[in-house]
């Protein structure tokens, strides 16, 4: 029995979230949440109630035990082109504390997803340009199509990266490819994208495919799918005997519990009988 069969009453809690112009959200399996940019018009950039209203949607879906899977994307061929430039030409008139303490608030969105204990898919297709590039390199998995394009173009208008592309992209790509991308402004097509690891897979129909994959995320452990994604991530500034360290303790957590019991007779049992 999957955990989304025994979970199916989450199907039917409430779907009380945030509502934001520009932005869609949909359930289209027990434990997944679709969130989709909705402004095709303008290639999906991030405008003010998007910029204010996503972390807090993000906050509040990490915060549900009846999300599993969070699934981002766009609309009308486009994931995310950036900041509205609109909302960018209005920063020249904050101060610096306001701007401060505005670009705090909203670079959230990259770090509620980095940080998510759910699983979190991208579905890329079209532009993911400047912060839809953060974004989509906060997701723990990343499906392209063909016509995915990412671009870090602050250099173009004498700014620095941000929502935390210089640290995503950086250790997506590597220091030295990073600085190339960022530096030169250019873009990086789907397979170049996939050799450097800004994707993960190439799909001729990339929603459906995360949508497909996110199914598969959500018939596991909550508990186990989080404590495999924390041992991955922090695998990275941890030596080999810290990260054994971790994996002990994460194990003895997981062997204790009731779902192991369940789902390891299960396991056995098809094993033996195959």
């Amino acid at each position: 029995m999957s955990m989304r069969q025994k979970d199916s009453s989450s199907a039917d809690k409430a779907r009380e979230v945030l509502e934001i112009p520009g932005l869609a959200v949909s359930w289209p399996e027990a434990g997944v949440a679709l969130v989709e940019f909705d402004r095709p018009h303008r290639r999906n950039a991030l405008d003010r109630p998007l910029l204010d209203g996503l972390p807090v949607l993000l906050r509040q879906l990490n915060r549900r035990d009846d999300v599993r899977v969070i699934v981002l994307s766009g609309r009308g061929g486009s994931f995310c082109a950036g900041g509205d430039l609109a909302v960018i030409g209005d920063m020249q008139g904050e101060s610096p504390s306001q701007a401060a303490g505005r670009m705090a608030r909203e670079f959230e969105s990259t770090a509620q997803l980095l940080d998510s204990r759910k699983i979190t898919v991208a579905a890329v297709e079209g532009p993911a340009v400047g912060a839809g590039l953060a974004l989509a390199l906060a997701c723990d998995i990343r499906v392209g199509g063909a016509t995915a394009v990412f671009a870090a173009p602050f250099i173009k208008m004498a700014l620095v990266p941000d929502f935390g592309v210089s640290w995503l992209l950086a250790r997506t790509a590597g220091a030295s490819a990073a600085l190339d991308i960022t530096l030169t402004g250019r873009k990086v097509f789907s397979e170049e994208a996939l050799s450097r690891g800004l994707l993960t897979e190439i799909a001729a129909h990339p929603l459906p495919h995360a949508l497909a994959k996110a199914e598969v995320f959500a018939d596991a452990e909550p508990t186990v799918a989080a404590a495999t994604k924390q041992l991955i991530r922090s695998s990275l500034s941890k030596d080999f005997a810290s990260t054994l360290r971790a994996e002990i303790a994460h194990q003895l957590d997981a062997i204790s519990s009731a779902a192991f019991h369940e789902q390891w007779s299960a396991w056995a049992a098809a094993v033996r009988s195959a």
